[in-house]
């Protein structure tokens, strides 16, 4: 299949104009990928077109596998190269030709993506990446299917959440645009069931550097048919409880 898109891409002239359809176009956009899909474990890679951009990530983790370098995730932030190009089809397959999702999505040259795997259905949801916004600062995305609205506090290390949230009442697949002002220091991102900070569902310890720039996940449970308790209590053997990711985002 992939042999006859290759012979079939082209630039198609007509009356004077230039068009390209589904087909490569000079220059790299960049890509990596966020696993926040509960039960996608195991054996399976991410596909971009022909390219493979990463295998067996871990749920909870962001990574990439960089051309040449296919038995070594690079979990650092940092993008793969990926021929840009329109309605590039994107899957996500067990062994070739077994495939778990599959989407299209239009990749433009010199932008930064990231590609995140979310809920037990294996859903895609691509996000454009801003890598230096002014002074550097925070995104913000929901990816708990569970969870319902919640709220996103960033306090100093061992606070109670209270006050005005970060960003509140999120829902799932909402993600904060523009950015959020930057912060910096050991502090602790927590979430919350909106309007109740009492109700505390994670609480991840991160150090954020000055002028960097940060992308924050809100994680379902790894496991979605197990007890969930929240972090505030004792450790419950087999329950599990919401989760955060926060991925450095490099400047390009």
């Amino acid at each position: 299949m992939y042999s006859k898109w290759r012979g079939l891409c082209g630039i198609l002239s007509l009356a004077g104009s230039l068009t390209l359809v589904g087909c490569g176009v000079a220059g790299n956009s960049y890509v990596r990928v966020v696993n926040a899909s509960q039960g996608l474990s195991g054996n399976f890679t991410v596909q971009v077109g022909q390219t493979g951009i990463v295998s067996s990530l871990p749920f909870g983790t962001e990574g990439v596998q960089q051309q040449g370098q296919y038995s070594t995730t690079d979990t650092s932030g940092n993008y793969r190269p990926l021929g840009a190009g329109a309605n590039q089809k994107m899957i996500v397959y067990s062994t070739p030709g077994t495939n778990l999702a599959s989407a299209t999505q239009s990749f433009i040259k010199s932008t930064p993506y990231t590609i995140v795997l979310e809920s037990t259905a294996l859903e895609f949801q691509v996000l454009t990446d801003n890598t230096a916004p002014t002074g550097g600062g925070l995104r913000v995305v929901d990816t708990s299917t569970m969870a319902g609205a919640v709220d996103v506090y960033i306090t100093a290390a061992g606070a109670t959440p209270g006050g005005t949230p970060a960003v509140g009442n999120m829902t799932y697949q909402q993600v904060t645009n523009p950015y959020l002002p930057p912060t910096s220091g050991s502090l602790e991102v927590q979430v919350t069931a909106a309007g109740n900070p009492s109700k505390v569902l994670a609480i991840l310890p991160y150090t954020f550097a000055s002028g960097k720039t940060y992308s924050i996940f809100v994680l379902d449970p790894p496991n979605p048919s197990a007890p969930i308790v929240p972090p505030t209590m004792q450790p419950v053997p087999g329950a599990n409880t919401y989760g955060v990711l926060v991925t450095n985002d490099p400047a390009m």
